[in-house]
């Protein structure tokens, strides 16, 4: 398949998850995965959901996707500057 593998291996290593899980590579595989996700139908009981909330959700990480963007020469060149700076002084 050009755009999808099914591995029946994949284990996400949080216990929410209560159904399907998966994970997303670039079409290389050169890179760790770029997201994962699944389906978790428990997880809303956790912050105080009456009953179960069927869900299925994924996230990606920043590292990777900058990592794999400048791979692919797609960053913008955006200039570095500093617009605001905010410090917490006192108690």
């Amino acid at each position: 398949a050009d755009f999808a593998v099914f591995d029946s291996s994949v284990v996400r290593g949080l216990a929410y998850y209560t159904g399907i899980v998966f994970e997303g590579y670039d079409r290389r595989g050169e890179l760790r995965a770029i997201c994962g996700g699944g389906r978790y139908d428990g997880l809303m009981r956790l912050y105080g959901s009456a009953s179960p909330v069927p869900c299925v959700g994924f996230g990606f990480g920043d590292c990777v996707i900058m990592e794999l963007l400048a791979d692919l020469k797609l960053l913008p060149d955006l200039p570095r500057q500093v617009d605001f700076v905010v410090a917490a002084y006192g108690q």
